[in-house]
């Protein structure tokens, strides 16, 4: 395991100790409180951007492996991630974010209980809290964008573009059409992004817009997810 690996893991799992959410859902405390309340460091949420993701995927696959415990184990702690990040969202996002953490602390508990008799329940939250970072991550790339911020907004909308393929991925649906198109778009974005190839604010401000006709797209999709259409998983 890379050392960079290592040192994200142990700060997530101090965070999720430190306040206590991992076995409950609370309100966010992140960068942004009130007095009295745990302060996290801007820096050391954006060293976390990803994390959830990779809690769901370990979550899914000890599900499949009959481990109920540790699934929900993984669960409680990408809700009590997405609970910190919820905390610097705007009031509209932030609220999305924690309605999520609030779903999966919810789905743990059925999870571990022996309530959960099929993989797409997960499938369907873990898509949900997808989308709904993703949303986050978008406004984040605008207004970072609005202020010329240039290291910000890549890394936002790298962020949003990774939570699309991953809400994607849960969802089972391949866009066509003009979603196909703005896919392809943010994926040649996102490349440049992490090779550091110079991309410009015009191809920024399209990326949020191309970001907005996923999001949309994916949200349309949930309607259906989990009666037809969706993904079929083993249980």
């Amino acid at each position: 395991m890379h050392l960079q690996r290592i040192s994200t893991m142990i700060a997530a799992f101090a965070f999720v100790a430190l306040i206590g959410i991992a076995q409950s859902p609370r309100p966010a405390r992140a960068a942004n409180t009130t007095a009295g309340e745990v302060t996290v460091p801007q820096s050391a949420l954006n060293s976390l951007i990803g994390e959830p993701d990779r809690h769901f995927h370990r979550a899914a696959d000890l599900y499949a492996k009959g481990d109920s415990q540790g699934a929900a184990s993984e669960i409680r702690s990408a809700a009590a991630l997405i609970s910190l990040e919820a905390g610097r969202g705007d009031k509209q996002d932030g609220a999305k974010l924690q309605a999520s953490a609030t779903a999966l602390d919810t789905l743990a508990s059925n999870v571990a209980n022996g309530n959960v008799t099929s993989r797409r329940e997960l499938d369907v939250a873990f898509a949900h809290a997808d989308i709904a970072l993703a949303s986050h991550y978008r406004s984040m790339a605008d207004s970072a964008l609005a202020n010329k911020d240039r290291a910000a907004a890549g890394r936002w909308l790298k962020a949003a573009g990774d939570s699309v393929d991953e809400a994607a991925f849960w969802t089972g649906k391949s866009p066509s059409g003009a979603q196909a198109l703005a896919w392809d778009q943010m994926h040649a974005l996102q490349a440049k992004i992490r090779v550091g190839t110079n991309w410009s604010y015009d191809e920024a401000k399209k990326g949020v817009g191309y970001l907005g006709t996923q999001i949309q797209y994916l949200g349309q999709q949930m309607q259906s997810f989990g009666n037809s259409g969706a993904k079929q998983n083993a249980n």
